[in-house]
């Protein structure tokens, strides 16, 4: 496994969630049950204070748990966004702690959902133009901040991407999330998008999948594990091996989490999807 070029790495939010009470003490113990090359934890938006994320350091560092990538409340996005008085600063303030909670528990990447909610695009000039702020905080920390090309509401994803570039140059990395891009019917579009791969700005992807019409947000849930809806991975994967791509890789969603516990028969399952299909 660990010989492959592409890491495949688990979301935690495929085996803590609601029906567990987002119970991130779980973490260890199911950890050595999952075949993957390392985890992507997932920070939730009820443990953005000090004393929270200092807890939640505390519980999860004596375990040595390989996080590779963290998650960065969802919220942020939302947040600026809005930008209503105080929206922007409270998003800094929100997206350090996160920064530090990664750097400690050893992550090197971020995921950003640098838009979002009810607001999402409409006033993505805001977004671009805070992103400098983010931006130089995860560079205090020694984090790779990527954006992810998170659903809108006005536009579409690849459009602030490639306002981004411009803006930023080389500076810009992304995580390319497969489903989002199925529900703007844009895959083949964002893998056409020469900027993206010839300047190596995509060194992760999520992956999960989409079953909908174009844009259809009564379909955006439940997140569906890859192969159960419309995305074409015989497509994703032969554009892959043209590129030669070597980055990572995250599932998101393996429909694995039960009341009674998590079926790691049916979540290993959706991991060697990945290995098997991408790598």
């Amino acid at each position: 496994m660990d010989k492959i070029k592409n890491k495949v790495l688990c979301s935690t939010g495929t085996i803590i969630g609601r029906l567990n009470n987002f119970d991130y003490n779980l973490i260890p113990e199911y950890k050595n049950k999952i075949k993957c090359n390392g985890f992507e934890f997932i920070i939730e938006p009820f443990w953005n204070s000090e004393e929270e994320i200092n807890k939640i350091i505390s519980s999860l560092l004596p375990f040595n748990i390989n996080f590779i990538t963290l998650h960065l409340d969802k919220h942020i996005g939302d947040m600026i966004s809005k930008n209503e008085s105080g929206d922007v600063d409270g998003a800094l303030r929100i997206f350090e702690l996160n920064c530090r909670a990664a750097s400690e528990l050893g992550a090197k990447m971020l995921v950003l959902h640098l838009w979002g909610g009810h607001d999402s695009d409409k006033n993505i000039g805001v977004n671009i133009k805070v992103y400098a702020d983010l931006l130089d905080i995860a560079g205090k920390y020694n984090l790779i901040l990527t954006v992810e090309n998170v659903v809108c509401n006005t536009y579409n994803a690849l459009t602030h991407m490639k306002k981004l570039y411009e803006t930023y140059g080389n500076n810009m990395k992304f995580t390319v999330d497969i489903r989002h891009a199925e529900f703007h019917k844009m895959l083949k579009e964002t893998c056409e998008a020469d900027f993206l791969w010839e300047n190596n700005l995509v060194p992760h992807f999520h992956i999960a999948d989409y079953k909908g019409e174009y844009m259809d947000w009564s379909k955006l849930r439940p997140v569906l594990p890859p192969g159960d809806g419309d995305v074409d991975f015989d497509y994703l994967s032969g554009f892959l091996k043209k590129i030669n791509y070597a980055g990572s890789f995250t599932l998101e969603a393996a429909g694995a989490m039960t009341e009674t516990g998590i079926n790691f028969e049916k979540l290993n399952k959706n991991l060697d999807f990945i290995y098997n299909r991408l790598c």
